[in-house]
């Protein structure tokens, strides 16, 4: 198993410096692989998914600072090579960040973003914009792209215990696809360069 692993990696590597226009995405903890294809449409999210978002987003953001902190917070200690990717804080101990103003005002425009997909699933083109001038910042900050899709369940996660007395299947899979969607255009972003 570990030998296909490696292989599958070092096939990554080789195809990433090729040609960018494909993104192989891995994270070692969570064993994930997943090739990105930028010619494949971007994900859709029902009608359905939708309102969940926008009926849950209306609680998350009566915390949305404290959301957002915690989200942070815990993807560094899940993934301590992110942590290394942030300059401002990259010395701060992660039990400390909590406190860190940089971050705080970070996780800020993060769940600023987040609130601008959810209000844009109706515009697609403005979801689609903001999304890939995002990727394109990132690229620009030398963000790794493997990155990018840490980011959605460690939000889930964080959101959870806001919304535990009305937090179904459905409620995780709208979340999801909405991590999907936003991550796709991220992507495309940084692969744009």
């Amino acid at each position: 198993m570990y030998l296909l692993r490696r292989i599958k990696t070092l096939i990554t590597e080789s195809s990433q410096r090729r040609d960018y226009k494909t993104a192989v995405i891995s994270s070692n903890n969570n064993e994930l692989s997943t090739t990105f294809d930028p010619q494949k449409p971007p994900p859709e999210i029902s009608e359905r998914e939708k309102e969940i978002l926008t009926e849950c987003w209306k609680i998350v953001q009566q915390d949305v600072a404290k959301v957002g902190i915690i989200t942070f917070v815990g993807l560094f200690e899940t993934h301590p090579e992110v942590h290394e990717a942030f300059m401002s804080f990259r010395a701060e101990n992660t039990s400390e960040l909590e406190y860190n103003a940089i971050l705080r005002a970070h996780a800020l425009r993060v769940m600023g973003t987040v609130d601008k997909c959810i209000y844009r699933l109706d515009n697609r083109e403005k979801l689609r914009d903001l999304m890939t001038e995002l990727g394109i910042r990132h690229k620009n900050y030398s963000v790794k792209i493997e990155f990018i899709d840490l980011m959605g369940p460690q939000f889930i996660s964080s959101i959870k215990p806001h919304l535990v007395a009305m937090w179904t299947d459905e409620h995780e899979k709208a979340w999801e696809n909405l991590f999907k969607l936003m991550s796709y255009y991220i992507r495309k972003g940084m692969c744009s360069i």
